[in-house]
């Protein structure tokens, strides 16, 4: 990003000395890192890299294959269409593969505010981290869990107690209990410890199932 603002800066000064004959241009990313809601690709890109160096701190998931981050409104189909309420239509991650090379597409919804963009894309990022390692294949619940677990943390350290706090209050049979069980072994054995526990759960599955939401 500090090579793109460098070259902005200089064709904007070369453009400002012919129309005025002195520049004092400069372009600074301050813009996008300070307004409140994401709505555009570059704030986008900021935040998935911001979020990608959380996950990789402090819960040691760190992607090797490339994430493709879209803002827009994800496609409900199916039984979902039916009996998903509207969090399950701001973000979805889905595989994508070119040749025989996977790419990680996530879709969120633009406008959201930038702490709940966090928290959205780093559930979204869960769902690639899993598909890339093979984790929890034949588990939607315990997918779903993880997911919503590692959301409730960044929604903390956000200073979103709220926001953390109503993920309680979700009842949907596919993430049942499944969060709630994952945060009572993190106070009991610790984050890394969950981590590693949650990839012995269940490695097995079709390569296939590797769809998130």
């Amino acid at each position: 990003m500090q090579v793109v603002a460098r070259v902005l800066t200089l064709l904007g000064q070369a453009l400002e000395r012919v129309l005025t004959g002195r520049s004092e241009f400069r372009f600074t990313t301050s813009e996008f890192q300070q307004t409140p809601s994401v709505n555009d690709p570059i704030q986008a890109r900021m935040v998935l890299k911001q979020v990608q160096a959380e996950l990789e701190q402090g819960f040691g998931l760190r992607l090797q294959e490339p994430v493709l981050l879209d803002l827009e409104r994800p496609p409900v189909r199916g039984w979902k269409a039916a009996v998903a309420g509207p969090e399950a239509h701001i973000g979805r991650y889905a595989p994508r593969w070119l040749g025989e090379r996977r790419v990680h597409r996530i879709m969120i919804v633009p406008g959201l505010g930038r702490s709940r963009f966090r928290a959205v894309l780093a559930h979204e990022l869960v769902h690639a981290w899993q598909a890339e390692k093979g984790v929890l294949r034949r588990s939607r619940g315990l997918r779903e869990g993880m997911a919503r677990w590692v959301e409730y943390h960044v929604l903390l350290r956000a200073g979103l107690q709220a926001e953390a706090r109503r993920l309680f209050r979700l009842r949907r049979f596919l993430l049942g209990r499944s969060w709630r069980d994952i945060l009572e072994h993190e106070r009991l054995h610790g984050r890394q410890a969950t981590v590693e526990w949650l990839r012995t759960l269940d490695g097995g599955g079709s390569p296939g199932d590797s769809r998130g939401d």
